[in-house]
């Protein structure tokens, strides 16, 4: 795909929305041992293949192509802490403004989804929204995904 023209757009079309239920893990770093052997520890292994298998059954096959401008927009349900369980508390989802880190929680997601050939690779995403709550009372920790696949237009055109 070229370079957008000017006088143009683009438009993002759905291509999925899905929950998977579990507690949110962040990617967590590389690690590097004695005699220089590089390893990524496995918490976040769970989450991923929650993931993994809920993409796979909502988009069996890539979106677009390499070239494709794709948005991904994930929100984010951690476990509420017991401190914010009280009566007086909101009922609904509050910001999380604790660890993980958003940044390497979308890393887990962007990587489950690339593992489940949703996309080809994350470097595909564009744009997105991320957002960490901490769950609405009565409700459990999870994340929600919506996957968007750009469409560009010229301005005029039908």
């Amino acid at each position: 795909m070229e370079n957008q023209p000017s006088g143009s757009g683009v438009t993002w079309v759905p291509v999925a929305e899905f929950f998977v239920p579990g507690e949110p893990k962040a990617q967590p770093r590389v690690r590097v041992v004695r005699g220089g052997h590089a390893y990524t520890p496995a918490t976040a292994k769970g989450f991923k293949e929650r993931i993994y298998w809920e993409a796979k059954s909502h988009c069996p096959q890539p979106v677009g192509d390499s070239d494709t401008p794709i948005r991904v927009d994930i929100t984010f349900f951690l476990k509420r802490p017991k401190r914010l369980c009280r009566k007086k508390d909101p009922q609904f989802p509050i910001y999380c403004t604790k660890k993980p880190d958003r940044d390497n929680l979308d890393k887990s997601v962007l990587d489950a989804l690339t593992g489940a050939g949703v996309l080809l690779d994350d470097a595909q995403v564009v744009s997105g929204t991320l957002e960490k709550y901490y769950h609405a009372i009565g409700e459990g920790p999870g994340v929600f995904i919506s996957i968007y696949m750009g469409r560009f237009f010229v301005a005029g055109e039908a």
